[in-house]
């Protein structure tokens, strides 16, 4: 009987370590001391979604602005196929600097659209670019997270702090932000190939 006891006891406790080994968050990579889940889990409206790649945005040469940090359904190193690709994708911005306006994100965005777009398109999108603005509004601190996500069929929808500010219809639209990080002309080289996920052998050589 103790035998059975103590064999019924090891099969519990290896059941209770196996659930919370498998419950725990997985970590994919800790940026400046904030660990980035490698998988966003499922839930009732979209199916999970993996950790593409992950940046610091460092500003002036010496200002950590934000952790960027690229999520989709089917994870790519390819820009061209992340475009075309028709599955949910999230952008995350989590705030490193002390306090920053949401204003001041989206008009640094505004800025790099207008080295990766035509005029035209960027004309085109000035609506909207209004409107990610007003969503965007407030100040974000330390720590606080802005997102702009992907939702197929349905366009941009801008969450706050947990907060759904709206949604701008359009895939275009997703994919014009996306060139802020993954354009010809991205923020930095760098941040490009960490969105990208790209290790340091798979990083394109520099032309002389």
């Amino acid at each position: 009987m103790s035998i059975l006891w103590s064999r019924l006891r090891f099969l519990t406790l290896s059941g209770c370590l196996l659930s919370f080994v498998l419950s725990a968050p997985s970590h994919a990579m800790n940026v400046k001391g904030v660990d980035i889940p490698d998988v966003l889990p499922a839930t009732d409206e979209r199916p999970a979604m993996q950790l593409n790649g992950a940046s610091l945005r460092v500003m002036y040469l010496l200002v950590d602005a934000y952790i960027g940090q690229l999520y989709m359904e089917n994870p790519s190193t390819d820009p061209e196929q992340i475009y075309q690709d028709e599955g949910y994708k999230r952008m995350v911005f989590h705030i490193m600097a002390r306090s920053v306006s949401g204003r001041r994100i989206t008009s640094v965005m505004n800025e790099a659209l207008e080295l990766n777009i035509s005029p035209a398109e960027l004309k085109g999108y000035e609506g909207k670019l209004e409107q990610l603005t007003e969503m965007f509004s407030g100040r974000l601190k330390r720590g606080e997270q802005g997102m702009a996500e992907y939702v197929p069929g349905l366009g941009t929808r801008v969450i706050i702090n947990g907060e759904v500010r709206g949604v701008i219809p359009g895939k275009d639209f997703f994919n014009a932000l996306l060139t802020v990080w993954i354009g010809k002309n991205p923020v930095s080289r760098d941040f490009k190939n960490g969105i990208l996920g790209l290790k340091e052998d798979d990083k394109p050589e520099k032309k002389s």
